[in-house]
């Protein structure tokens, strides 16, 4: 029997965040987070939705119903795939609270060609394991403190990067005018040995409207502390928010 997907929605669009930002790429997010990040800019794919939207790059969206089997998602998702795509992101919410479902979805996009970009909040170790073998890139978030009403997820982070040995991985930590350097620090002493050799991306929060963004002087410093802990670390915004796209 297929195992069942909600989806929050499914769109093309233009990788915004990280090392790949501005490959084209197919955005399948699920329904369903773990966590409450005080900065989240997708609330409302925190919980499952009785529909998924479907967005093409240009015409009127569609809808349907969740949950998928796993077979209607792989057509849905085909259907908006071209050979010139980089990949499919599968993102959310936290797509690794599926990760059953996604164990036999992910074979299927390999089959037909689609690279696999996973996104994750880097805290559901054993389900990271169940999606390994399909599974391209990692992009795995670093989440402060301050982010999670002073919850410490290190350790977590540090049990999902040995799981993750091997994989092509990078980090991302979401910056904002309130971060704290102490805490920042911290944060990459805890998780820094536990990822020899990985990228870290800071990404400095898009401000909401009435909000005031962080500034380089701000970035800068804080790039000078995470330096000390990871030899590759790059400030990307959010490059998709400053083009008013998906």
């Amino acid at each position: 029997m297929s195992r069942e997907l909600f989806i929050h929605e499914i769109f093309l669009s233009f990788q915004g965040e990280g090392v790949l930002v501005g490959v084209p790429q197919v955005f399948v997010r699920l329904s369903g987070c773990n966590l409450r990040c005080s900065y989240c800019d997708t609330p409302a794919a925190w919980e499952r939705a009785e529909k998924c939207m479907l967005f093409p790059w240009d015409g009127q969206p569609d809808e349907v119903r969740n949950p998928l089997e796993t077979a209607g998602a792989f057509d849905r998702i085909a259907s908006f795939w071209h050979p010139a795509m980089h990949s499919v992101s599968v993102t959310g919410g936290e797509p690794l609270l599926q990760a059953a479902a996604l164990e036999e979805l992910l074979p299927l996009l390999k089959r037909a060609g689609m690279r696999v970009y996973l996104e994750t909040n880097g805290t559901l170790a054993e389900e990271l394991a169940a999606v390994m073998p399909w599974t391209d890139w990692i992009a795995m978030d670093i989440k402060l403190p301050s982010s999670q009403g002073g919850e410490d997820l290190s350790g977590r982070h540090r049990a999902f990067l040995r799981q993750a040995a091997g994989a092509e991985l990078f980090l991302k930590m979401v910056i904002t005018r309130e971060s704290c350097g102490a805490e920042v620090e911290e944060a990459c002493r805890a998780v820094g040995s536990a990822a020899p050799g990985r990228t870290l991306v800071l990404q400095p929060v898009s401000p909401r409207p009435g909000e005031t963004g962080m500034n380089p002087r701000q970035a800068w410093e804080l790039y000078l502390i995470t330096r000390q802990f990871f030899a590759d670390v790059r400030v990307v915004p959010q490059a998709h928010r400053a083009w008013g796209i998906r």
